[in-house]
């Protein structure tokens, strides 16, 4: 405040004070706007790849759900087959593992016919086993100490994971180093090995 006899040091501490509790406070309110943006949108086909296709597992064949009172083992994800994707969801109940395993694969190379559909599942199966179709991608749940009920609720909550769920999805997934080469093999001819001279009688 100015007037006659100039500015008030006490308004200028005023101000300075608010100043500095303002720009916080607009700080944390970007970075609550921004910083997480995207965090829970479905991830996109590449963001799934950058993780996925080093490991041999399809980006598009990569499908998660969620299980009321289960957690996913993150060592349990990699591949399935020849490029599709697995997981499985724990819990510990009466000193029992509950688990719900969840597996995918291309249509075109699995009937969905013969596995009963997640939905008309029901308690009298023999065995508990169901999947659902979602895109080119059959997802198979199996159950162990689960009922019908929670495979039917996991069925139905099979989705794409979101941006925010990739890396902890991942972070456990074994990339393989490479082709294992092996040191005894010709670089011409026909590929036999190289035995040494009287191996093997």
């Amino acid at each position: 405040m100015r007037g006659r006899f100039g500015t008030f040091p006490g308004v200028i501490r005023s101000r300075r004070a608010l100043a500095l509790v303002v720009v916080p406070v607009l700080l944390l309110g970007a970075c609550a706007s921004g910083g997480g943006a995207g965090s829970t949108e479905p991830a996109t086909v590449d963001d799934i790849g950058s993780r996925a296709t080093p490991a041999g597992i399809a980006p598009d064949l990569v499908y998660v759900t969620d299980v009321e009172g289960f957690d996913l083992a993150v060592q349990s994800v990699g591949v399935s087959g020849d490029d599709g994707f697995s997981a499985t969801y724990t819990r510990e109940v009466d000193d029992r593992l509950a688990m719900v395993a969840l597996r995918t694969a291309r249509t075109s190379v699995i009937d969905p016919s013969v596995v009963v559909p997640c939905d008309e599942l029901t308690d009298t199966q023999t065995t508990l086993l169901c999947g659902v179709v979602r895109g080119e991608a059959f997802v198979s749940l199996e159950g162990t100490d689960v009922d019908a009920a929670t495979l039917r609720a996991a069925g139905e909550a099979v989705r794409v994971p979101t941006v925010g769920e990739l890396p902890h999805l991942f972070s456990e997934v074994r990339v393989p180093d490479g082709p294992v080469e092996r040191g005894d093999l010709p670089e011409e001819g026909d590929g036999a090995p190289i035995d040494p001279d009287h191996a093997g009688g």
